[in-house]
């Protein structure tokens, strides 16, 4: 419809409603002057007929269900008689006008009947809707004030619609810490062209609040003026209550939760995988997943998930697999991996349930290496005991053969008192071997005393700061004033401090700089000892039992040195570079308060 015939239709309403209100004899010169401007527009009967249509229907339908439908056919018939006089009708006899307009009021009774039929038959249709829905639609003024709710409002917010009916909507079910943002909300949504989106609480009678996501889109009279909003609601508390609870979940899960999109980009990065990984959330979302795999996983990755989409058959759900992954700083390590394939429509995401092993496998390792050092502890009891005996006989049968033969020193032969006394070192030598065997076999006990580890080291360098300094080693200490005293056995933890002191002075057959330092780092002090000797050539497990780098090491030291920390709670580690020097890393735990 053009500009020029809606403001025709508009007028023509505007002089209906004039005429209902008893405008008389001056409605109809207002007709009559709409016909006139209708002829100098060039309009025909026919288009000024439907205008006429249009005018009465809608101003039928502002009616429609009260007293006043009889009323407006009337005048509708007065003002449009008086509209179309200009067409001449008029000049035409009577009867024959009269005949004519008869036809016509009858075809536009029938044309509205049919179309009120139609339009009731719809409005009936709409009621059930809104009666029946299991969705809340609500209607508010401009003023935000409640005009309707359907029952299902009823039940959700414990009114009656007449109990709330021409309330502030705001003031009645809005949260006051919300009123401010839902009216902006209101006001966009009246001054949108389109479907306003937005999500809020309301409040119940009983008190407690419903989450809503509501739709809401303007109501218009028939000039096209808004006249209030009609919001569809849809109550989602419990869905905000079950996708909270798995948030909570996933960010709170101790293992790591990681999902990826069917390109393999990481969508999902919790807490738990940040600190496996050593990534930020920021910092993997959105790349391949494949940066968290170690090679030759990395590359095969992207044929695997399309091998996946193609066949729709993911091999590793339903069962955990312990794989290799990679951190950010390049580290190898084992984890145990499950699978899920989750489709909504046609997206399709993967999550992985990621459980860092590395320390599982530390004390699988852990024990079996205790398994494996208490056979051999066995078996080197039972040598000891089985060649001790024999041994101490043939050390007492040399050291009687040494004095004899001492007093005889003019008839003594020199090489043989050099053979016998190379024979009592080498029995020394085993002797000193079997003693290691016996610690060796036997388990550590340890009688526990508070103590500081400077003490500790102190004692020990006081006894061999003599011999250091003649082999041409320098000491240096580094100890806070504040480190925490350590729980340990005072002795056998002097026998570790000086076995790694006498390996790093071993490590310097030049000289060189022994430097001992400890620090706190929380739950633990650490103890450095270091040398700046040739270092540990690579390849070599130096805790392996009868394993030496030494001319003459019976290779056990470092295994009963591990053996006494571990009984103590600690580890033992190191790390060396070749022709720089060794650091071997004693770790205690600090005793809680009351164990002091």
């Amino acid at each position: 419809m053009s500009d020029s015939r809606r403001s025709l239709t508009e007028k023509l309403m505007a002089v209906l409603q004039e005429r209902i209100a008893g405008g008389g004899e001056a409605a109809l010169l207002h007709a009559y002057d709409l016909g006139r401007g209708a002829v100098r527009d060039r309009l025909n009967v026919l288009e000024m007929l439907a205008m006429q249509q249009d005018a009465f229907v809608a101003m039928l339908l502002q009616q429609l269900g009260t007293d006043e439908g009889a009323r407006l056919t009337q005048a509708a018939a007065d003002v449009f008689a008086e509209s179309l006089a200009p067409f001449e009708l008029a000049r035409r006899s009577s009867q024959e006008g009269t005949a004519l307009l008869r036809h016509l009021n009858e075809e536009l009774e029938r044309q509205v009947a049919e179309r009120t039929d139609e339009l009731q038959r719809q409005r009936d249709f709409a009621e059930s809707l809104i009666e029946t829905a299991r969705a809340i639609v609500l209607v508010l003024d401009l003023d935000g004030k409640i005009l309707r709710f359907n029952p299902y409002m009823e039940e959700l917010c414990g009114y009656r619609l007449a109990e709330v009916q021409g309330k502030s909507w705001f003031s009645t079910f809005i949260p006051e810490r919300a009123r401010g943002r839902v009216q902006e909300m209101f006001s966009e949504a009246l001054h949108g062209s389109q479907t306003y989106y937005g999500i809020n609480a309301i409040v119940t009678r009983g008190g407690p609040e419903r989450e809503i996501e509501w739709a809401s889109t303007t109501l218009k009279d028939t000039t096209g003026n808004v006249i209030g909003l009609l919001c569809i609601g849809q109550d989602i508390t419990e869905r905000k209550r079950a996708q909270t609870l798995l948030h909570n979940l996933i960010q709170t899960a101790q293992d790591a939760i990681v999902s990826i999109d069917r390109e393999g980009r990481i969508e999902l990065f919790n807490p738990a995988a940040e600190q496996i990984f050593g990534y930020s959330r920021d910092e993997v979302v959105g790349q391949n997943v494949n940066m968290l795999m170690p090679e030759p996983y990395a590359s095969e990755h992207g044929d695997y998930l399309m091998s996946t989409q193609r066949t729709g058959e993911l091999r590793a759900v339903g069962r955990t697999r312990v794989i290799a992954a990679r951190r950010q700083s390049g580290e190898i390590f084992p984890i145990e991996l499950s699978l899920a394939r989750i489709a909504i429509g046609d997206e399709v995401t993967y999550g992985a349930f990621i459980r860092d092993i590395s320390e599982k496998v530390r004390l699988q390792e852990q024990l079996l290496e205790r398994e494996r050092l208490a056979a051999i502890g066995t078996t080197a009891a039972t040598f000891a005991h089985e060649v001790g005996n024999p041994l101490n006989s043939m050390y007492m049968a040399a050291q009687l053969l040494e004095r004899r033969l001492a007093k005889q020193q003019s008839e003594i032969d020199e090489k043989a008192l050099a053979s016998l006394r190379n024979l009592m070192g080498e029995i020394k030598r085993l002797v000193a071997l079997l003693d290691e065997f016996r610690t060796l076999a036997r388990r550590q006990k340890v009688n526990l005393q508070a103590v500081s580890l400077a003490a500790v080291v102190g004692d020990v360098l006081a006894a061999e700061s003599l011999s250091y300094r003649a082999q041409g080693i320098t000491v240096e200490q580094s100890f806070p004033q504040d480190l925490p005293r350590v729980r340990v056995d005072i002795e056998k933890m002097k026998q570790v401090v000086l076995n790694l002191c006498k390996n790093a002075v071993e490590a310097m057959p030049e000289g060189g700089k022994l430097t001992l330092s400890a620090a706190n780092s929380g739950e633990q002090v650490r103890l450095e000892i270091s040398d700046t000797g040739g270092g540990i050539p690579a390849g070599v497990d130096i805790f392996e039992p009868f394993i030496t780098t030494k001319p003459k090491g019976t290779g056990l030291g470092l295994t009963i040195v591990r053996q006494i920390i571990a009984a103590h709670n600690g580890t033992l580690t190191y790390h060396s570079t070749p022709g720089q020097g060794t650091t071997f890393t004693v770790t205690l735990p600090v005793p809680l308060r009351d164990e002091t």
